[in-house]
C-alpha cells in the first residue's frame, strides 16, 4: 500500500513503478547507509571533534543526493505525463556556463587523477538559455564522464559556435557504448541496466527534456573501447554576435 502511495504522490504511471522502485531502492542504500553509519559516529563519545565535523559533511552530502533523486523522480513523472520541462531562459554567454562547468569538472575529477581539457569559444557569443538547468545537463554529463572514465584518464568539455546555434560536448574515455544501443541511453534506468555503465538512473533522460525544453537536442556518439562523446545544441540568443 505504501509503495503504491507513493508512486502516486510522484505522479509515475504503474507502467515505470516496478522499475523505477526496484532501481531506485539500489540506488538510495549508499546514501542510506552513509547517513546510518555517519549517525553512529557522531554517538560515540570517543570521535574527535574534527571526524565528527567531517562526517558531518558526509551526512549532508548524502541527504542532498537523496534530495536530488526525489527531484529526479518528479521530473521523470512530468516527462511521462508528455509536459515540457520547466525553463527560464534568458541570454546568457556560452563562456560563463562553460567556465562553471570546467571548474565542477575539475574539482570532481581530482579524486580519480583524470585529466581535464576545456575548450571555450573563441569569440562572445551569448544563448538563449536557462542557466541553472544547463547547469544541470552539465553536472550529468559531467558525473558520467568521470564515472566511466578511469583513473588518469582524459576528461574534455568543449563549446563553439555551429551556424545559428552553439554545441557542447563532453568526451570521455570510457567503455564505450555499442552502435546498437546509442538511441537508448536517454531512456530511464538503461545504463542501469548494462554491466559496463552502471548506475546512470535518470540523468540522461532528464538532461534530454531540458536541452528539448530549449529548443535544442542531445545526443550520443561512441563506439566500444573508444570512450563517448555527449554533446547538446541551444539557440543562440537574439542579437547576439
Amino acid at each position: 500500500m505504501a509503495r503504491h502511495t507513493a508512486m502516486r504522490v510522484l505522479g509515475l504511471s504503474p507502467r515505470r513503478s516496478g522499475e523505477v522502485l526496484a532501481i531506485v531502492s539500489h540506488d538510495l542504500r549508499t546514501p542510506l547507509s552513509a547517513i546510518s553509519m555517519g549517525t553512529l559516529l557522531l554517538e560515540d563519545a570517543a570521535q574527535p571533534e574534527e571526524s565528527k565535523i567531517h562526517v558531518l559533511e558526509i551526512i549532508k552530502r548524502a541527504a542532498s543526493r537523496m534530495e536530488r533523486m526525489i527531484k529526479d523522480l518528479q521530473e521523470l513523472s512530468r516527462l511521462d505525463a508528455g509536459r515540457t520541462l520547466r525553463v527560464e531562459p534568458r541570454a546568457v554567454e556560452l563562456a560563463s556556463l562553460l567556465r562553471e562547468g570546467c571548474e565542477a569538472l575539475h574539482i570532481q575529477a581530482r579524486a580519480k587523477e583524470q585529466v581535464v581539457g576545456c575548450e571555450l569559444p573563441e569569440s562572445p557569443v551569448a544563448v538563449w538559455a536557462d542557466p541553472d538547468r544547463i547547469g544541470q545537463v552539465l553536472g550529468n554529463l559531467i558525473g558520467n564522464a568521470i564515472k566511466f572514465t578511469p583513473r588518469g584518464g582524459l576528461i574534455a568539455l568543449t563549446g563553439r559556435r555551429e551556424g545559428g546555434q552553439v554545441r557542447v560536448a563532453v568526451t570521455d574515455q570510457g567503455p564505450g557504448i555499442p552502435e546498437r544501443d546509442l538511441e537508448h541511453v536517454f531512456e530511464p534506468y538503461w545504463q542501469a541496466r548494462r554491466t559496463a555503465r552502471l548506475g546512470a538512473g535518470l540523468g540522461l533522460k532528464i538532461a534530454k527534456g531540458l536541452v528539448e525544453a530549449h529548443g535544442g537536442r542531445i545526443w550520443a556518439e561512441s563506439a566500444p573501447g573508444r570512450g563517448a562523446t555527449f554533446s547538446f545544441t541551444l539557440p543562440i540568443a537574439r542579437g547576439s554576435d
